[in-house]
């Protein structure tokens, strides 16, 4: 049976669900609450079947979802930039449960006294410490969404120059690759977090410092996946990717170092000179 697409008004044959020239979802069925439900998660989300092998084939075969991705094979998996979005409204989540039920998530950052003491902080420097720390550990959580923007293009760096001569991936590919993992990880750690924050932030924070370590370990089995590495090869780039991390680490430091202090001259010689 022919049927006219009703947005561009062109043929659908029989059996076709979707018209041929402009793309359109052919529907027969009257509007209702699940299935405009269904049309929101799968526009917005892409949280159908496909989400369910995004999350199982990205633990057992990350090549199959990110390969396939770059090499244009869509159409099985959720797409990057959904699987991001996805990631940022999970950590939205776990904001949201923090601030309904009032959970001091920096509670556990106060444990860290003795280990102060034992460097020879002062009773005043330490809670200055506190309070400082507070502040970062209340604005990583506070804007997870902007951070893991923020962090994609790093890692897709560091990776980009770990395999400077290998030619699989270029800088995109490798945002790409950090797209699914990174997002991935998020998904698969929020629940915990949140669990964790109910039963005891002591635990949570030890927890949310395992983060990266656990994070890097990840990245190291997809990029042995993803660029057919074995485990010595991909053994070897993680400890270039670390000394790598910990290079640009020290060049940023430096920089904010020297960009404070030109700063800080400019405003003392032009802008308010004693």
């Amino acid at each position: 049976m022919e049927r006219n697409c009703k947005n561009c008004r062109s043929l659908v044959y029989a059996g076709k669900s979707y018209c041929a020239d402009c793309g359109a979802k052919w529907i027969e069925k009257r509007i209702t609450m699940r299935n405009v439900g269904a049309d929101v998660a799968d526009m917005y989300l892409g949280i159908d079947t496909k989400f369910g092998r995004n999350f199982i084939d990205l633990f057992t075969k990350p090549h199959h979802v990110i390969n396939g991705y770059i090499k244009g094979a869509r159409m099985n998996y959720v797409d990057a930039i959904r699987y991001v979005f996805i990631a940022i409204f999970m950590s939205g989540i776990y904001m949201f449960v923090v601030k309904t039920f009032n959970i001091d998530i920096t509670a556990g950052l106060a444990n860290n006294d003795e280990f102060y003491r034992s460097l020879g902080y002062t009773e005043e420097r330490i809670a200055e410490t506190n309070v400082m720390n507070g502040k970062v550990f209340d604005f990583v959580t506070k804007y997870q969404g902007l951070i893991i923007f923020m962090t994609l293009p790093i890692l897709a760096f560091i990776g980009r120059i770990t395999f400077w001569k290998n030619k699989k991936y270029n800088f995109t590919e490798h945002l790409v690759f950090h797209m699914y993992t990174y997002s991935h990880f998020v998904i698969v750690t929020t629940p915990i977090s949140i669990l964790l924050s109910f039963i005891n932030v002591d635990i949570l924070m030890v927890w949310s410092m395992m983060a990266y370590p656990m994070l890097f370990i990840y990245n190291t089995y997809c990029y042995k996946k993803c660029m057919y590495l074995n485990w010595q090869e991909a053994i070897l780039k993680a400890l270039i990717a670390i000394l790598i991390s910990v290079a640009l680490a020290i060049t940023s430091f430096l920089a904010g170092i020297i960009i404070t202090i030109i700063v800080v001259v400019i405003y003392k010689k032009y802008v308010n000179p004693a």
